[in-house]
């Protein structure tokens, strides 16, 4: 299962950076974390309690992150399981300063097996890509607390494909309007069944 994002945050990228390699602020933002430790070596234990769909438990854990590239690129390998199952995940996250603040580009590859992996592929996708957004808006609020704003978010330029014209952009809007319908119906199904 792969699936990925972007984010515009309003601050240097060097607080950015800091923030997310900041155990307790990554605690309290990953969805359902208990606790995170630090073992060296930039390697994780963490243990998380996750309801999705039918199949709640807990799940304990080990990330590590690889390819720590200052202020430009890191990736995140994970494996953790329990008794609802097995996760396996690589994650690419990749930074871009601006003068309006910072763009981070991330990719997810992960995989499920277990009772889990009964859920469904397309079920467990939009949960996911939810949880990311609870990440991200956990995350902000915390990053409000340590970091001072360099710019406005709406003002980063986000990379698009050449030879995009106003028309298809245009083009591309009610598509937009449907995924905006799908992460209200995932936000309104997460609440039923998300457990902290």
């Amino acid at each position: 299962m792969i699936f990925e994002g972007e984010e515009a945050f309003g601050y240097a990228a060097k607080d950015v950076w800091s923030a997310l390699h900041d155990v307790k602020i990554l605690t309290k933002a990953i969805p359902g974390c208990k606790s995170m430790t630090a073992m060296g070596g930039n390697s994780y234990v963490v243990t998380l309690s996750l309801g999705v769909a039918a199949v709640k438990g807990e799940y304990e854990g080990r990330v590590k992150v690889t390819d720590d590239q200052m202020l430009v690129h890191y990736v995140i390998e994970g494996d953790g399981k329990g008794a609802p199952g097995f996760v396996r995940l690589r994650m690419d996250c990749w930074f871009e300063s601006q003068s309006a603040g910072t763009l981070m580009k991330w990719k997810c590859d992960a995989t499920v097996g277990g009772l889990i992996a009964s859920i469904g592929g397309k079920v467990l996708s939009g949960i996911s890509k939810f949880m990311a957004q609870q990440f991200f808006r956990v995350f902000k609020d915390e990053l409000k607390t340590i970091a001072t704003p360099t710019g406005d978010e709406s003002m980063i330029v986000r990379t698009r494909s050449k030879g995009v014209s106003s028309a298809a952009a245009f083009a591309e809007a009610p598509a937009t309007r449907r995924e905006n319908r799908l992460v209200t119906f995932w936000s309104a199904l997460w609440r039923k069944l998300f457990r902290r």
